[in-house]
């Protein structure tokens, strides 16, 4: 099982120190398991969120992330996204989950985005003093900076024999629990690993031998009754990709730069996310 009490997106920040597009990714799809939100998908490239009444309390930053996505309702979809009043979606969520994991849970002795930005400014200021060489060095080591805690570092030793369960894991070897949808509950934790589409194909065995049978309360897929299939982590791709081009798009309407960083995908091996 996963760390006690750890959210998906906060075990990606405290594997490596960054809180990037793909925790986002795992933490809406988290959020919608949970039963915050639910995710329709309309046509190959178009996504509806909706709004519900979550089961359990969400913390600051999940709590943003609903907050600036249903903003104008109880529904949205990816191309409403565009519209420059999202701009703060990612960034903003990606602030609060630094806070989350340094302040709250004490996992880190300080914001590791802080501490590389201060490496990354020391890295620069030593290449342009010709000491090329030291300063790539430090360029290249920014995400070590930001120490991790006694307690960050136990988190992290529970998180990592739990993606070697997730890696290695055969059919017969999965733990169900009793109340808990096993696949989606650890979904999000598989995102983050970048094994989601080996987490999906073991649950698809198991469900062709009438072993498992998929909650598709929090997913709604376009063209098929099941997430079980070889077309559901694509879908999750492209819903990655979609997400970003609209964040993209608002982030520029806002201010000229950049949203979400695209290309990737999570399904199989650590990719971008959106």
């Amino acid at each position: 099982t996963p760390p006690k009490g750890a959210r998906p997106g906060e075990v990606g920040v405290l594997v490596d120190s960054t809180s990037d597009n793909v925790d986002i990714t795992a933490t809406m799809i988290d959020l919608a398991v949970r039963g915050h939100l639910r995710i329709d998908q309309t046509g190959k490239k178009d996504w509806t969120f909706v709004e519900l009444q979550g089961r359990d309390k969400v913390n600051g930053y999940e709590a943003h992330l609903l907050r600036t996505l249903f903003q104008s309702g109880t529904e949205v979809t990816t191309d409403d996204l565009k519209n420059r009043s999202y701009s703060s979606l990612m960034e903003g969520t990606r602030e609060r989950l630094y806070q989350r994991v340094t302040k709250e849970l004490q996992w880190f002795t300080r914001d590791p985005s802080q501490v590389r930005g201060l490496a990354v400014l020391g890295g620069i200021g030593l290449i342009g003093l010709a000491a090329v060489i030291c300063g790539i060095a430090i360029l290249a080591l920014n995400n070590k900076f930001g120490a991790r805690t006694a307690t960050g570092s136990a988190v992290l030793a529970q998180a990592k024999g739990f993606e070697l369960y997730l890696t290695t894991a055969e059919a017969d070897q999965i733990k169900f629990e009793e109340g808990i949808d096993v696949f989606s509950r650890y979904l999000p934790y598989a995102i983050v690993f970048g094994v989601a589409e080996r987490w999906a194909k073991i649950f698809e065995q198991l469900a062709a031998q009438g072993r498992y049978v998929a909650d598709n309360s929090w997913y709604v897929g376009y063209g098929y009754t099941t997430m079980l299939n070889s077309g559901f982590t694509s879908s999750l791709d492209r819903l990655a990709d979609t997400m970003s081009s609209s964040m993209q798009s608002a982030t520029a309407a806002s201010s000229g730069g950049s949203g979400f960083s695209g290309g990737g995908g999570f399904g199989g091996g650590g990719g971008g996310g959106w």
